[in-house]
Order: C-alpha cells, then structure tokens, then sequence
C-alpha cells in the first residue's frame, strides 16, 4: 500500500529567497527588483510598479511591518479532480505586529494600515501575512477555477495559522500614502552605524520629539534628514507617518523592537 499523499505542500527556495524571480528578460512589461532593507538587503522581484513594487515599498516604510519576502514559496495543493496539483505562487509574505493584522480584518485598506503609527508591541507577538495583489485590470478574478484555487489556499494558510490578504490595488493601495512611504523609504540605503543610533537614543532618552530636533542630533542638514529616514526603516526608531514628514513629525523610540537591523554586513 503506497504512502499517502499531502493534501498541500509549501516548497521555499533553498537560500530562504524568492522562489521566482521574474524578471528574466522575456517579460514585455515594466519588471524589476527592490533591495529591501526588511529581507535582509536581498533583491526583491517585482512585475507591477503600481502593485507588487507599490506595496512592498508601503511595507518597507511601516513600523508594524518587521520582515518581508516576495515570490516566498510555491504552494500545491492535491485536489481530486485532476492528477497535477494546483499551483500557486503568493506575491509576499510578511511579519507584522497584531495590531498591523487586525487593521487589515477590520477592512483598513493596506496602505492606511501601513503608515499607522506604531503601537510598540513586542516582536515576539509577530504574525505571518500572505497577500496577493490584485489589479482590477486582471480578468482572472472573475474566473472560478481562479477563485477556487485562491479559497482553497487561504483554507491551506489558515490551518498552517497564517492570514491570507487579498489586496486590491485601486481600493487598498493609496497614492498619496505611497508617497509618503517613497519619501522615506527612498533613503533607506543611507549610511549609518552604531555612533548615530547612540545620538538618537540620547536625543529620545525621555520620550518622543519633533523630527527637526532629532534631525540635529544626527548632524542637522540633509545629512541628517536621510540617516532619520534610514533609521526609521531599520526600526532604530519609528516616525509618524499618517501625514508628510516634516519639521514637527513625532519621532519615537520604541522599547520593544528585538529585531533591529544597522548594516548590510
């Protein structure tokens, strides 16, 4: 008697990436990778600016998001109907704080829910989040067998204690959150080590401040203006970002942040 099959299986890549990387010179649309600071400085792929490339730059910029993969795994699932499983290849997978997680049930569009200001919850309470993103130009959902397969994915992620988020990109990814989170994350190359987390740990010793002055005491100028977005997306510290970053933008120091990230090294 033969050993019985899974119902679902989950393959990852061996070196913990994606496991497709899209962009592989056949593509005739707009396909890219972003370098995320929250996936370890790896490349990730992307094949829709205003989708995939959209919310992980949203994602990048939260901090209630800590960790982020594209492409993470491809997931088969044994149906009876046919001998080949179903494949299926979800667009991230993230980490996230719970009150991140509860935003999103509570129908907060995604990019309102990433810009949210943090909560400071401890990074041992972190949830997984698979999200697919969806275009309303995309006709496949509209086909059954599509939205059979995606209903017997979320069923697979819900036992496996994940949340499956559909995101549709008109209704949950905002243009003008977008530009908040670009402004910011756009710096998050920028370099700075341990001297320039001791300034800010100095400057917020007794609670939050307003960025000009936190700004100063990384050196004041644009200098200073990019380490603070670069810090922020490296969880040193956490900006407010439900508006455009300026002068008088509340910056904190969160206690509970376990998984920091300083340098590429």
């Amino acid at each position: 008697m033969g050993e019985a099959k899974p119902v679902a299986r989950i393959l990852t890549s061996v070196d913990g990436g994606p496991v497709r990387r899209i962009v592989n010179g056949r593509q005739t649309k707009y396909t890219g990778f972003f370098i995320s600071v929250k996936a370890d400085f790896a490349q990730m792929p992307w094949e829709s600016r205003h989708g995939e490339k959209a919310a992980m730059v949203l994602a990048e910029a939260s901090s209630r998001v800590v960790k982020l993969l594209a492409q993470p795994h491809r997931l088969e699932i044994n149906v009876r109907e046919q001998k080949s499983p179903l494949r299926y290849f979800p667009d991230l997978l993230l980490k996230v704080h719970p009150s991140f997680l509860d935003d999103l049930r509570n129908g907060i569009p995604f990019s309102t829910a990433a810009l949210a200001p943090s909560q400071d919850e401890p990074d041992d309470l972190l949830k997984i989040v698979i999200v697919e993103i969806k275009d309303e130009r995309d006709t496949r959902q509209w086909d059954p067998k599509y939205i059979r397969k995606l209903e017997l994915a979320k069923e697979v992620y819900r036992r496996l204690g994940f949340e499956f988020a559909v995101i549709q990109r008109a209704e949950d990814l905002f243009e003008g959150d977008l530009g908040i989170a670009a402004s910011v994350v756009s710096w998050r190359h920028t370099d700075v080590n341990q001297t320039d987390v001791w300034a800010v740990e100095l400057a917020l010793r007794h609670g939050g401040k307003p960025a000009a002055e936190i700004v100063a005491a990384l050196g004041d100028g644009p200098v200073g203006w990019a380490k603070l977005r670069a810090l922020h997306v490296r969880r040193i510290l956490a900006m407010d970002l439900t508006d455009v970053v300026s002068s008088e933008t509340m910056v904190m120091l969160p206690q509970n942040n376990s998984l920091k990230i300083l340098t590429n090294s």
